[in-house]
């Protein structure tokens, strides 16, 4: 059955926290591209895959027109616009280099944001409520993936560490749950930001993480 969502002011509220989801992922990008000595043509495509991955695939899965950076194109604009002084401006690129290296809440907050947008979106559409948290998962990492992929390194979700899909995932359950529960959308909203964030947060600096693989502690060779 269709998870039913709240019309009080929920396209306002996608609005915001995609936006801000598109604008803190996009100066992360920036900043892997400065670490892979990238010009400012990888800069900006960076920005971009890391922005913009995950919604993509998202409106992929299920069949949204126009995508997201097409019926938003003014990100573009606001991207390239904060990419060529970070890329030509030391003092500019001092001071991203320095928030992003101070803080991880960052990119904690990108994953929250994108999780809780792609979910709103899903359910926008009718998606089943399995559905619906998976698009929030895919929209808040699938652009880390691209973008891992796009530098040649494997990227992060497929890697054992602090809680990245479980995170986004518990956090889009939670963010359904409390529309379920009456909260208004803004409110609903930001406890699911809360519980990925929270989650992310205390899993990299407590060590938490799911169960590793049983290879991982084997010392013994696989078969040829």
């Amino acid at each position: 059955m269709p998870f039913q969502i709240p019309a009080l002011h929920s396209e306002l509220v996608l609005a915001i926290l995609e936006g801000a989801a598109v604008l803190t992922s996009a100066i992360a990008g920036m900043i892997l591209a400065s670490d892979r000595r990238m010009d400012i043509v990888g800069a900006f495509a960076l920005a971009c895959v890391n922005a913009f991955g995950g919604g993509t695939v998202r409106d992929l899965l299920l069949d949204n027109r126009p995508f997201y950076w097409v019926a938003h194109w003014e990100y573009l604009l606001a991207i390239l616009l904060i990419c060529v002084p970070f890329v030509y401006s030391a003092r500019m690129f001092r001071i991203a280099a320095e928030v992003h290296r101070r803080s991880v809440k960052m990119d904690a907050l990108g994953l929250a944001l994108f999780t809780v947008a792609g979910t709103g979106v899903a359910i926008e559409h009718h998606a089943p409520l399995i559905v619906a948290p998976l698009m929030g998962v895919v929209t808040g990492t699938a652009g880390g993936v691209l973008r891992d992929v796009v530098v040649n390194e494997v990227p992060d979700l497929f890697r054992p560490g602090a809680l990245y899909a479980t995170a986004s995932f518990f956090g889009a359950v939670a963010f359904m749950a409390a529309l379920e529960h009456g909260l208004r959308y803004g409110e609903a909203a930001l406890v699911g930001v809360l519980v990925v964030m929270l989650l992310r947060l205390a899993s990299l600096r407590l060590g938490v993480t799911v169960p590793k693989p049983q290879w991982l502690d084997s010392q013994e060779r696989r078969p040829p």
